[in-house]
C-alpha cells in the first residue's frame, strides 16, 4: 500500500501506547525500554507499545502502560475491537539495549539481578508466543539507543542506531 496522501505523525514517550490505521506513523526512542509492533497484512491497521519493565514491581492501583503486561492487554482488547484474532498479526520487536551495562540493573520478584533491557526483550518474546503472534523481525540488546519509525501503511520499520 502507498503512503496515505497525509501522514498522521505520532510520537510515543516511555510508556505510552498507540494503535491505529494507515493513515499513521508511530516513532519512538528506545534504550532499555522495548517497543512491540503489530501488524495487520491485509487491513493495514497496527500498534507501537513503549514499555518499561515487563511487570510492575508492587501492587499497583492504576493501570499503566509502563509495563508491558498492561500494554500488551490494551493491543488484545484493540485487535478484539478490530474483529480480528492476535494471529493475523505480525510482529517486530525492538529495543532492550543494556546501555549501562554495570549500572542498569533492576530487582525482580526473584530476587536475581538482571539487566532490565533483556528481562523487557525477553518479556516480549514471550507474551508474543504465548498468544501465537508471529514475531518477523527484532533489533535488540547491545548497547546503542535506537530510534523507531513505524509506517501503519505498509508495516514496514525503520530503525536508526545512535
Amino acid at each position: 500500500m502507498e503512503a496515505p496522501d497525509e501522514v498522521i505523525d505520532r510520537f510515543l514517550n516511555p510508556g505510552e501506547i498507540f494503535f491505529g490505521d494507515s493513515n499513521y506513523r508511530v516513532r519512538t526512542l528506545l534504550g532499555s525500554c522495548v517497543s512491540i509492533v503489530l501488524w495487520h497484512p491485509t487491513l493495514y491497521i497496527g500498534g507501537m507499545c513503549h514499555f518499561l519493565l515487563p511487570y510492575p514491581a508492587d501492587i499497583k492501583l492504576e493501570k499503566t502502560y509502563k509495563y508491558g503486561i498492561d500494554a500488551f492487554q490494551y493491543f488484545i482488547s484493540e485487535i478484539k475491537k478490530k474483529h480480528t484474532k492476535p494471529n493475523q498479526y505480525s510482529a517486530k520487536i525492538f529495543g532492550g539495549s543494556n546501555m549501562f551495562l554495570g549500572e542498569e540493573r533492576e530487582i525482580f520478584r526473584n530476587d536475581t539481578t538482571t539487566l532490565i533491557g533483556t528481562k523487557n526483550t525477553e518479556f516480549a518474546k514471550k507474551i508474543l508466543l504465548e498468544n501465537q503472534i508471529k514475531v518477523i523481525s527484532e533489533d535488540t540488546g547491545g548497547n546503542q539507543s535506537r530510534k523507531i519509525y513505524f509506517s501503519i501503511w505498509d508495516g514496514e520499520v525503520w530503525v536508526e542506531k545512535h
